[in-house]
């Protein structure tokens, strides 16, 4: 049993006994791995504070192949994320963009772009002062590219609606009956604007509430269909929450 290091984003913690808890965390070199932070729940333990959801550490840790969990030994804070929970519609973003990328990466899979990704965009976050929702499917199209699963678009710029091919990936205008999810004018502008580019022109598309959820939980059903194992996230209770 070797004595590893890494950079580490937590993706969940989960309480474990009376003073434990049991963290996982994404890497670039490990993947997903689950980890045990003994006495974490102390106020005065080592990792009092360090081992919370969202936060970016440097970890030392025992690994062990065979062993579903392995031991954290140390861990020092690179990026907090504790100043997020000022703004309540944020905070939640963050749990709905860790929750789904958690569903996306099997146990020990190594997913370099994935972990590249959050690793750029929990900085970012911290940085604003406002963040619309609409971040949330822009994350989503993000992680499909990261995944190896890309939507094709072969949409004009002044499509009024779509049609995603759930098999095959492919956005279009023309319906193919089966295995699709539609899109209006507004969703489908959205889509255009992330996938043929990654400006922020997309925060600038006026979406309801109803639009976004369907367009969330249309991209869920992509992933559903295409990463095994990947079950629809909780999206509708979290836009009820921070959408009038």
């Amino acid at each position: 049993m070797g004595l590893e290091t890494a950079t580490a984003i937590v993706l969940r913690t989960i309480d474990y006994q009376e003073s434990s808890k049991i963290i996982t965390v994404l890497t670039e070199s490990h993947g997903k791995f689950a980890l045990m932070a003994r006495g974490a729940k102390k106020p005065k333990g080592p990792f009092s504070g360090v081992v919370e959801a969202g936060n970016t550490l440097n970890i030392g840790f025992a690994y062990k192949s065979n062993r579903t969990v392995q031991d954290l030994r140390s861990a020092d804070l690179v990026h907090s994320v504790s100043s997020l929970r000022r703004d309540f519609t944020t905070w939640l973003l963050l749990f709905q963009v860790l929750e789904r990328i958690t569903a996306l990466v099997h146990e020990h899979e190594k997913n370099t772009e994935l972990f590249l990704l959050l690793q750029q965009f929990l900085p970012w976050l911290i940085q604003q002062e406002e963040v619309p929702v609409h971040v949330l499917p822009y994350i989503q199209i993000r992680c499909m590219s990261c995944c190896g699963i890309d939507v094709q678009c072969e949409l004009s710029e002044m499509a009024k609606q779509s049609y995603l091919h759930i098999p095959s990936g492919l956005l279009g205008e023309v319906s193919t009956q089966t295995g699709e999810k539609k899109f209006n004018v507004s969703q489908t502008k959205f889509l255009v604007t992330v996938l043929s580019s990654r400006s922020k022109d997309f925060l600038t598309i006026d979406l309801s509430k109803n639009e976004l959820i369907e367009l969330v939980q249309h991209l869920d059903a992509y992933f559903h269909y295409h990463i095994e194992g990947y079950n629809p996230q909780r999206s509708q209770q979290f836009f009820d929450l921070v959408v009038s």
